[in-house]
């Protein structure tokens, strides 16, 4: 959990709420203030006023209209949108910047959002699309061989690393919008995605030290348009970061040890769970829409402007459905939300779900990327 408030009233940081206590009710009772909605934790919260301006930073992993969390239940984008309007109703700030990083984190805000919130959003990616990690093993530069592992990613690297360099007493939002917009992009190369903003975009005219603060160090540094960072050659889709850690760490490993075959065993498991989230959403796709019709309802893209689903609820319905019979649904099978989404907006109800994906998945798996452990993922 990762943002800071300006005018000096409250920061926040991850060694505030770890582990189990990073959870979406904490977040969201942090957000508003709320004491004594906590569990575990610091007890730090964003009690702010109507003068001061917040900023909140958040990255995880993602998919269409959710985002990830260490513990279950998962974000979903319409409890994140209530949560910002309550603290907006409750006159508690008078502006709030919020950068996400997550794959389709477009998604987030798309469609939800509204104007006058005095809320200014940007996100790693559209609505459609994986974000990228970046400073991965194998690249150039990579991380120390100690870490076998992404060390951040496309869009978080470029807005941090600027704000490193940049007087942010005279950068504007707008201006940090733009080049990490062009960094992400890497160039528009297969490697990057689309920076996107959403809310109330004239707050891009503010300075980012309102939200920030700013080192005095670089009071005497003029912004350059033109981006001064080196732009990443080569990224990794984010959705694939956990394999380049297995795959890394089993590269490393000596011939033999039990190190290798521990690292060997999870980048098959890895794999096995993958091959089985999407198996099962294609065939649950074809018992409910037949072989010619399910992957133009399951893949369809609603039109710029429109939220990912009308029915919230519905959505996360199915998501435990899907659960209860073929397992976690896991990092990896957000990818899979907008499918589950679209079942909602073609009138899939739970029984009819409930039907499939008993008949999809015979069996239970039992490997860890499956297990239900830590409850539903909605």
């Amino acid at each position: 959990m990762n943002f800071v408030e300006s005018s000096y009233v409250v920061v926040l940081f991850w060694q505030d709420y770890t582990g189990e206590d990073v959870t979406v009710g904490n977040f969201f009772a942090a957000i508003l203030g709320n004491k004594t909605a906590l569990t575990g934790g610091s007890g730090k919260v964003v009690d702010s006023g109507p003068n001061d301006h917040i900023f909140i930073y958040y990255t995880d992993h993602g998919g269409p209209g959710v985002l990830g969390m260490p513990t279950n239940p998962y974000l979903y984008a319409d409890d994140l949108i209530d949560v910002l309007k309550k603290k907006h109703a409750s006159g508690t700030y008078k502006s709030l910047v919020f950068y996400l990083e997550a794959c389709e984190s477009g998604s987030i805000f798309e469609g939800l959002l509204p104007q006058g919130l005095n809320i200014y959003a940007t996100t790693a990616s559209n609505a459609e699309e994986s974000s990228w990690g970046t400073y991965c093993p194998g690249e150039n530069p990579s991380p120390p061989p100690e870490y076998e592992t992404c060390l951040g990613d496309l869009y978080s690297v470029a807005w941090m690393e600027d704000s490193d360099i940049h007087n942010l007493q005279t950068e504007t939002l707008h201006q940090q919008y733009e080049l990490v917009k062009r960094r992400t992009s890497n160039d528009n190369s297969p490697y990057g995605s689309h920076v996107m903003q959403y809310g109330d975009v004239g707050l891009s005219k503010d300075n980012i030290f309102l939200y920030m603060g700013t080192n005095p160090a670089n009071d005497n540094f003029t912004f350059m348009d033109e981006n001064l960072l080196r732009p990443r050659s080569k990224a990794v889709n984010q959705r694939d970061a956990d394999l380049v850690h297995f795959w890394d760490k089993y590269r490393k490993a000596p011939e033999g040890s039990s190190r290798k075959v521990e690292a060997q065993k999870q980048f098959v498991e890895a794999m096995s769970h993958r091959m089985h989230i999407d198996h099962s959403i294609k065939l649950i796709g074809k018992l409910l829409f037949g072989i010619e019709k399910a992957s133009e309802v399951l893949n369809a893209i609603r039109p710029a402007g429109q939220p990912l689903v009308d029915d919230w609820d519905c959505l996360k319905t199915l998501v435990r459905t899907f659960e209860t019979h073929c397992g976690s649904v896991s990092q990896y099978g957000m990818k899979h939300m907008r499918s589950l989404a679209n079942l909602c907006n073609a009138g899939i109800g739970k029984e009819q779900m409930a039907e499939a994906s008993a008949q999809a998945c015979v069996s239970f798996p039992s490997g860890p990327w499956s297990t239900l452990h830590k409850g539903f993922s909605a």
